[in-house]
C-alpha cells in the first residue's frame, strides 16, 4: 500500500514558510529562502504523514513542467506567470529527487501530466492520496485530509468532477460554463444518479449558454484529474477524457 503525496504542494508550502526579506544595502531589499529550514519543515511533514500512515510506503509525486492541458486549452494556467515561486524552489525539487534514494524516498514523475494526475494514475485500492487540494476529491478512493482518512466513492467523485466542469477553475484559468458557481452546479446535478445523467445535465447547461459539445468536452478535459487506466505508462502519454456512453 502506498501513501501518494502531493509533494509539490508541501514543498512549496515549506519553502514559502522559510522565505524572508532582507535589506542588503540602503534601500536594496531582496527575498531569500533558507533551504536548510525548508528541508527541515518538509521532512517534519513527511514524518507526520508516516505516523498517520505507518503501513504505507511514501511515494513523493511530481508533475511534468508542461501538461497535455496546454494543448487542450492554450490559456491553461497562463494567469500564473505573474506569480513568483519561493526563492530557489526548483533547487528544492532537485534536492528531493537526488537525495531521495539515500533517505528512503521513492519519487515519481510522469511525462506530460501534472502531479495531481500522477496521484490518480498510480492509485490502487488500499492506497491513500495525501493532499489538501479540493480537485483531488474528483478521484474515488481514500484521502488523508486534516489528519483524517476520508473515503470518496465513485459516484461522489464523478459528481465532484462534473461540478468542476460546470464551474471551471479561476486558478487554473479555464472558465467552465458561464453563470455556474459551486452552488448552482451542485443544484444542477442534485437529481442525477448516474454518470451519464450528470454529463447530459452538463451538456444541456452548456447548450443553454450557446456552447456546443466540443467546447463542453474541452472544459471537461481541463477539469479531469486522470484516474487509473487513463494514462499509457509504456508510451508516456495521457488518454483524453471521453464522455460516458449510456
Amino acid at each position: 500500500m502506498k501513501a501518494l503525496i502531493d509533494t509539490e504542494y508541501y514543498l512549496f508550502t515549506a519553502a514559502s514558510a522559510c522565505q524572508y526579506e532582507a535589506e542588503w544595502a540602503p534601500d536594496v531589499w531582496t527575498y531569500f529562502c533558507r533551504h536548510d529550514d525548508a528541508k527541515e519543515v518538509f521532512q517534519e511533514q513527511l514524518g507526520a504523514f508516516r505516523e498517520l500512515l505507518p503501513n504505507h510506503e511514501q511515494v513523493l509525486v511530481f508533475g511534468s513542467t508542461l501538461s497535455f492541458r496546454h494543448g487542450v486549452w492554450p490559456q491553461y494556467k497562463s494567469n500564473r506567470k505573474k506569480y513568483r515561486k519561493p526563492a530557489g524552489y526548483r533547487k528544492l525539487i532537485e534536492w528531493v529527487h537526488h537525495s531521495g534514494p539515500a533517505r528512503g524516498w521513492r519519487t515519481v514523475e510522469l511525462p506530460d501530466i501534472e502531479g495531481d494526475d500522477v496521484l490518480g494514475v498510480l492509485y490502487k485500492p488500499g492506497d491513500v492520496i495525501v493532499s489538501v487540494d479540493k480537485d483531488m476529491l474528483t478521484l474515488p478512493g481514500l484521502h488523508l485530509r486534516d489528519g483524517q482518512i476520508l473515503e470518496v466513492n465513485r459516484l461522489e467523485a464523478d459528481r465532484n468532477f462534473y461540478q468542476q466542469v460546470l464551474t471551471g477553475d479561476v486558478s487554473d484559468n479555464y472558465p467552465g460554463c458561464p453563470g455556474y458557481g459551486p452552488v448552482t452546479a451542485e443544484k444542477a446535478l442534485a437529481g442525477c444518479s448516474t454518470e451519464v445523467e450528470m454529463w447530459d445535465e452538463v451538456l444541456a447547461a452548456y447548450k443553454k449558454k450557446g456552447f456546443g459539445k466540443p467546447y463542453a468536452e474541452t472544459q471537461a478535459r481541463c477539469a479531469r484529474i486522470l484516474r487509473a487506466g487513463e494514462y499509457d505508462l509504456e508510451a508516456g502519454t495521457p488518454l483524453l477524457w471521453r464522455p460516458p456512453v449510456g
